[in-house]
């Protein structure tokens, strides 16, 4: 399994989220959109599960979910 990761809009850097997957379980799943406060930037931002990318299980991109913090509505 591999490490779902989005890219910060802002500064472009991954951002490991903690989510292991695979690219058969990445296909299947709905179009859930998360939005959190980014740990690069400290802005909001909104991806959804469907266009995240899947990264090497190993690489060391922190921070991981328990940095993120969730987004007040």
């Amino acid at each position: 399994m591999n490490s779902l990761l989005f890219h910060c809009p802002t500064t472009e850097r991954p951002v490991k989220t903690g989510i292991a997957i695979d690219m058969a379980a990445l296909r299947k799943l709905q179009p859930v959109t998360v939005r959190l406060i980014c740990p690069h930037c400290y802005n909001a931002h909104e991806w959804k599960l469907t266009e995240g990318l899947l990264g090497d299980s190993r690489a060391g991109m922190a921070p991981t979910l328990e940095a993120w913090s969730p987004c007040p509505r």
